[in-house]
């Protein structure tokens, strides 16, 4: 028989708040403030929106440059879906980030054809939204910070 082994607990450094936990009162005592925000949705201006695929997915320059953003609340208007709530299920279903209990196969649904419709690149998990990037770090650097 194998001893019986304790998990530790995660370090709120490096984890997200598990699903139920409010995000601010996980990172309560832990950060002073604590910044939601929601990546946008990518609209191709002046470049084809053919190369949002990861193997030919444009450069940060390149989107800031000749692309859009589209908020969620934008998306929401155009796609059929009823809140963030559901438009971040049907998001995290269409990357396969849940479990099958907890999907929303319409969402994922709605929002690939409001995508296709209107090509419109989803927002880019796990990496840190372009359109948000410059403007995040300027008001970082005027709270007085000079890194993070």
């Amino acid at each position: 028989m194998c001893e019986e082994r304790i998990l530790p607990e995660p370090h709120r450094y490096a984890v997200c708040a598990p699903d139920g936990i409010p995000i601010k009162d996980f990172y309560k005592d832990i950060f002073e403030e604590v910044f939601v925000f929601f990546h946008p949705f990518i609209k191709p201006k002046t470049i084809d929106f053919e190369l949002f695929h990861p193997d030919t997915y444009p450069s940060r320059n390149d989107i800031r440059d000749n692309c859009e953003m589209v908020t969620w609340k934008q998306f929401l208007s155009f796609s059929g879906i009823e809140n963030f709530k559901q438009l971040d299920i049907g998001l995290r279903t269409n990357i396969l980030g849940l479990r099958e209990q907890f999907e929303d196969r319409n969402a994922a649904i709605l929002i690939e054809k409001a995508i296709l419709k209107n090509s419109i690149a989803p927002p880019n998990e796990g990496q840190f939204p372009e359109f948000v990037m410059n403007n995040i770090l300027k008001e970082i650097t005027n709270l007085g910070h000079k890194w993070i």
